[in-house]
Order: C-alpha cells, then structure tokens, then sequence
C-alpha cells in the first residue's frame, strides 16, 4: 500500500472513530502522522493474552473477534470488531497486558494508533479526555450488558438482543433487513451457545414468524415482538 493511499485510509477511519469524536480536525491530524497499519490473514492473531498494546487498534477493513481464552478450555467471544471500530482503549491507555486475544476473522487491515499521541490529547483537550471517558463507560456498560446475557438470559433472549443490535437505529418497529457480520459459528461463540443450538434457535424464530433468513441475510418481520423477547 502507498504511503499517501495509506496516510488517506488512516485518516479516513480515524476521524470516524467514536473515540475521536471529541477533537478538531488539526487534532486528528496531528495524531493521524504518528500512525501505521498492518494487514492481518484469517486466523492472525493480533493480539495475545499478556501482551502489552502499542496502541488502541482500528479495523479499516476486515472483522476480527476479542476472545477469552484459558488452557483446556474453550474460548468465549467477547466482542466481533468491524471496520471502522476500534478495540484495547483501557489496555493501551493504562498500558497494562492485555486480558483477551484478538483473532482476524478474514483479510484485514488494522491501524495502529500509539498510546502517546492519545496521552497527549487527552492532556492538551479536556473535550477530548470527556468524549474518552464517555467511550470507556459505555464499553463498561457493554461488558455488563453481556455479564447479565451470559449469566441470567435464555439462549432465545440473546439471540433476539443480538438481532435487534443489528438493526438500523432508525429502522422501525415492524420490519427490516440486517445481515450477519461473521459467520454463524462465531456468533454462536459470542452468544456463548453451541452451533446446534443456533441453529435450533434460527429455525424457531422463523417458525414463529419473527424472521426469514437465507443464508447470511435476516430479514426482521417483527422487530417489536423481537425486542419484547430480548428482555
């Protein structure tokens, strides 16, 4: 990749990052010139258990799959990071080792952006050091949202919650098309339950009139009825 196409595609994603919602233009450039990238193949690891980040991580393109992982036991998915997100704010930030392992999904391609030019703003922008609070409490509250799935939701609850996650913010209450990101062997990981029950769970929804799928492709017929059941 050329370095001006490349200089492009980092301040294309960066300056759509959440976390950068809160600087100027002259900010995110001026964090964008310390930047790199990195492509990734299926199966890469990015990131493994232990290892210190040199910085917050942003898909420009590709997927990539945040996973618990133990000895003798089997990965839970934490997180699937699509382009244009971003994933190991706290761990770069804090600069402690990271508590999970970053998986591509597909052939990717990730930026780099170092933990000291994110220091440096946060010092010189209090706007900026707000809008990374606010992006840091929102990943906290996501990590409980998906302790209470985990732990006190039904298999059908967080298939349903999921869906609807897919769904357009705009899109109304009847119907609406989502596909999914990644394939259904990943989901099933995230949503901690066997493929087989995956499976079961698409096929009973479809049943029950909540969904038509074809592959990938889910079309929501009842998006009310859906979030009914998610909680």
């Amino acid at each position: 990749m050329g370095i001006v196409r490349d200089a492009q595609l980092i301040q294309g994603v960066v300056s759509r990052l959440k976390l950068f919602w809160g600087a100027a233009p002259p900010q995110i450039a001026g964090v964008v010139k310390h930047c790199s990238t990195f492509p990734a193949r299926p199966g890469d690891v990015l990131v493994r258990r232990g290892q210190r980040l040199p910085g917050v991580l942003a898909i420009a393109y590709g997927f990539a799959k945040l996973v618990l992982r133990e000895p003798e036991h089997e990965g839970r998915v934490l997180r699937v990071v699509t382009a244009g997100q971003a994933f190991g704010e706290a761990t770069a930030i804090l600069g402690r080792p990271a508590r999970y392992e970053a998986v591509a999904l597909c052939e990717s391609r990730l930026i780099v952006i170092p933990s000291a030019s994110i220091l440096a703003l946060i010092d010189r922008e209090p706007r900026f050091a707000r809008n990374v609070i606010k992006v840091l409490a929102e990943r906290n509250l996501e990590l409980l949202e998906e302790l209470e799935a985990a732990t006190m939701r039904r298999g059908a609850q967080r298939l349903a919650s999921y869906l609807d996650s897919l769904a357009p913010p705009d899109a109304a209450s009847g119907s609406c098309s989502v596909q999914l990101p990644v394939s259904k062997t990943v989901v099933a990981a995230r949503l901690g339950v066997k493929k087989e029950t995956l499976s079961r769970l698409f096929r009973q929804f479809a049943t029950d009139g909540l969904i038509e799928m074809s592959r990938k492709d889910v079309k929501i017929l009842d998006r009310g009825r859906l979030a009914e059941l998610a909680s």
